[in-house]
């Protein structure tokens, strides 16, 4: 108990104190008000109750969401364990790859799909009618809706699971095998138990994200009719008049009650499970050798879907990018128009990227530095790290339209007068994002050995000393993780930057929606194709250093 009355508990405490101030005084001046306000409340559930879609559009929710997590951990969990524990990883690739869909903005790799799999106009589609294929892709439907965004929550899983088994000893394994056990029976019944904490965050993580996922359901749920939650809060707040604010709250508390009960699970599994931590022995690198054939075939499946994860949607827009219009062909002339557009336009754009690009650097450096310190803080237990846990967890339960109208509301006006500022923009990412941060810290916290803090607390060194010389470095792998994480959601978000930005202060995401909806598709896909490359260069960076810590 000393300990958390040193200088150090005391600094983090008050950090704490800022945190839930930054995140509740907002809420509970918008949100609260609504629904302390019984009348209004109870009258905008029964309206929403009332709604004939509401059941099927919860159900769409669900069912597009369930899917796709649990289609998103599986695919993550294997590509983290082929690339981290087998000789079938594919050197670099294998590391970056998988979470190279994060890279182009949802809304532009939702517009990717699009133009590659519409059935008319697809640049897939006029390809197989040209080779007489029978056979229609339809992105507009369950499965492309459901496979788009699977695309988009693999590399919320991978991240993490691939940090834990990059930290796992081998020892495990290699009793395992000794016993008589094949790699798929190791990986199954050793492996993926002793990750299971950085499984069930990945998952959480995933579903935090899909929930807040609105461009993907709106430019393909929508025209394939499937209803989904995030769509219509957005659409409430944006497209009514007057918004409904106390309705999107009212379908904002359905969203807080299945998450609230998702992070109870993962909450009591990273306190009571039993699961492989970090010692104080080396690990090695000894990896299980899957033979030359399933060497290939999974070598085989990976480039497959590092293809249509990432290759194909990014060539589209390159493709669209240099056309004077979509045509579903790869055929000329070709220009590089759009791009002077892009660099062009009285330098809105071009001021969109060059702030997005500094608001990633910065939020993600200071999102996971504040997410080290809570997950300490957290992991040291009491009521107070209760309140912590649920404070930076409830953002992943509400729209971000709702947050950003809340932080609207809080911070533009007076006394504090941040309306259309960078600052509000880093606050409101700070905010949105701090989820996955905390998840990102927690789980790579509950994979250090307890032995070897206790040794250093046993030895003299303070909490602080404790925490820079032995907990973050055996945590670096995860914590950088979710630095990449953390950089290309804030580059990437838009809804948001739709909000809170402004035309002097522009960002990817304002920029991207004004572009989509005024239907000029070229030029959007020469901004994509600028974001995903210069955003490529900053995460591959972050990754080799990823590698070599």
């Amino acid at each position: 108990m000393t300990r958390l009355r040193s200088p150090f508990a005391l600094v983090v405490g008050l950090l704490g104190v800022l945190v839930v101030v930054l995140v509740g005084y907002p809420l509970l001046r918008t949100v609260g008000g609504i629904v302390l306000d019984w009348s209004t409340f109870a009258a905008a559930a029964e309206e929403v109750v009332a709604a004939p879609n509401l059941l099927p559009m919860l159900g769409s929710t669900a069912l597009v969401l369930g899917v796709s997590t649990v289609l998103a951990v599986v695919i993550a969990a294997l590509f983290a364990w082929l690339s981290e524990r087998t000789t079938a990883r594919l050197g670099w690739l294998a590391g970056v790859l998988p979470v190279v869909s994060l890279l182009v903005p949802s809304i532009a790799g939702a517009i990717g799909w699009v133009l590659l799999a519409s059935p008319k106009a697809g640049f897939l589609n006029v390809a197989l009618r040209e080779l007489g294929v029978p056979v229609v892709l339809d992105v507009f439907s369950w499965p492309g809706l459901i496979g788009v965004y699977t695309l988009y929550l693999v590399p919320q899983v991978y991240l993490p699971v691939s940090a834990a088994l990059a930290d796992l000893d081998p020892a495990l394994e290699e009793a395992a095998r000794v016993s008589g056990r094949g790699p798929w029976r190791t990986l199954a019944t050793v492996t993926l138990p002793v990750v299971r904490p950085a499984i069930l965050s990945g998952a959480l993580l995933a579903l935090v994200y899909g929930v807040a996922l609105f461009s993907v359901p709106l430019i393909i749920g929508t025209q394939a009719r499937i209803d989904i939650l995030s769509v219509e809060i957005v659409r409430l707040l944006t497209t009514e008049f007057p918004p409904r604010l106390p309705q999107a709250i009212v379908l904002s508390v359905v969203v807080l009650l299945v998450l609230g009960a998702a992070w109870a699970v993962n909450a009591r599994v990273l306190r009571g499970g039993r699961f492989a931590t970090i010692g104080g022995k080396s690990t090695g690198d000894r990896r299980i050798e899957l033979g030359r054939t399933g060497t290939i075939v999974t070598r085989v499946g990976m480039v497959g879907y590092l293809l249509v994860a990432a290759v194909l949607p990014f060539g589209a827009l390159v493709v669209v990018s240099l056309q004077g219009f979509w045509s579903g062909r790869l055929t000329g002339p070709f220009s590089f128009e759009n791009y002077a557009d892009v660099f062009g336009s009285a330098g809105s754009t071009f001021a969109g990227l060059r702030n997005s690009l500094v608001l990633g650097l910065l939020c993600a450096t200071v999102g996971m530095a504040l997410a080290l310190l809570l997950a300490w803080r957290i992991g040291r237990g009491g009521g107070w790290a209760r309140v912590l846990d649920a404070t930076t967890k409830l953002p992943g339960a509400l729209s971000h339209v709702v947050i950003a109208v809340a932080l609207v509301a809080a911070f533009a006006g007076p006394p504090f007068a941040l309306g259309g500022s960078l600052l509000l923009l880093v606050l409101a990412y700070l905010v949105l994002y701090l989820p996955q941060a905390t998840l990102s810290a927690q789980s790579s916290f509950a994979t250090v050995g307890g032995e070897l803090t206790e040794a250093s607390l046993v030895a003299g060194e303070g909490p602080a000393g404790t925490l820079r010389r032995i907990s973050a470095p055996l945590m670096t792998r995860g914590l950088l993780a979710g630095w990449v994480f953390l950089f290309v959601l804030v580059v990437g978000d838009i809804t948001a930057s739709a909000i809170l930005a402004s035309t002097r202060t522009p960002v990817v995401g304002f920029v991207i929606l004004g572009l989509f909806q005024n239907g000029t598709y070229p030029t959007l896909a020469a901004l994509g194709a600028i974001i995903t490359v210069v955003s490529s260069v900053v995460v591959l960076a972050a990754l080799a250093l990823r590698r070599s810590a």
